[in-house]
């Protein structure tokens, strides 16, 4: 079984791949795959489209569905899947992409594009922004893909992308749910820890008040 030189687990039942060829199909049946998501406008080969028809996989081109939109829009655009020069994706693709990943019923899923690097790597930062990473963690990881290819415009977006527009859906898969209950059992021990330290904080203070009253009532008397 040989992987794409791109592929990577994101998260249980979640796949990462650059496009894929023959040699690959072996693997990528072996996933059992229920969705595949291309982030990039070019149309599939004709192989890829026949191995998930085969398989009964269903292939979403978000970023082709984009393009067309945008294109009937603005017919002179030179990027039209994009919203302005420096942006990789727009922020519809995401959302949409996003909401698709966040739902459990579209599982075990994968995302491509053509690299496996520039498309795909701010779309998974900003499903990592979504996870609460800290964004030193998503520059990480999106180097440990990209390697010297890494774009800055594309790191800029991860940073910039607003997670609050994102719908999270009835059915989130299960390591969402997990994550997301880790995730407030640590805020809600910060809280506590930081409102302990308050009133630490708060008694000390009225201790140095009394203190002083009673220097000061000595010192009269």
């Amino acid at each position: 079984l040989t992987p794409p030189e791109q592929f990577g687990i994101v998260e249980p039942g979640l796949y990462r791949s650059d496009t894929l060829n023959p040699t690959h199909f072996p693997f990528i049946r072996s996933l059992n795959l229920k969705t595949a998501i291309l982030l990039t406008p070019e149309l599939p080969s004709r192989a890829m489209s026949n191995f998930f028809e085969e398989n009964q996989i269903r292939l979403v081109d978000l970023a082709l569905g984009s393009w067309k939109n945008n294109s009937n829009a603005n017919a002179n655009a030179t990027a039209p899947f994009q919203t302005s020069w420096w942006k990789p994706l727009s922020e519809e693709l995401i959302k949409e992409g996003l909401e698709m990943v966040l739902d459990a019923k579209n599982y075990p899923i994968i995302v491509m594009d053509t690299s496996g690097i520039h498309e795909i790597g701010t779309f998974m930062g900003c499903l990592r922004r979504l996870q609460h990473w800290n964004f030193s963690s998503i520059i990480v990881e999106y180097r440990a893909y990209a390697g010297s290819k890494a774009r800055y415009v594309n790191e800029q977006f991860i940073e910039l992308f607003d997670v609050d527009w994102i719908t999270l859906p009835e059915s989130p898969p299960a390591w969402w749910i997990e994550q997301e209950q880790m995730w407030h059992e640590e805020e809600e021990e910060r809280e506590l820890q930081l409102q302990q330290e308050r009133e630490k904080e708060a008694l000390a203070q009225r201790k140095e008040k009394e203190l002083l009253t009673l220097t000061a009532e000595v010192s009269s008397s």
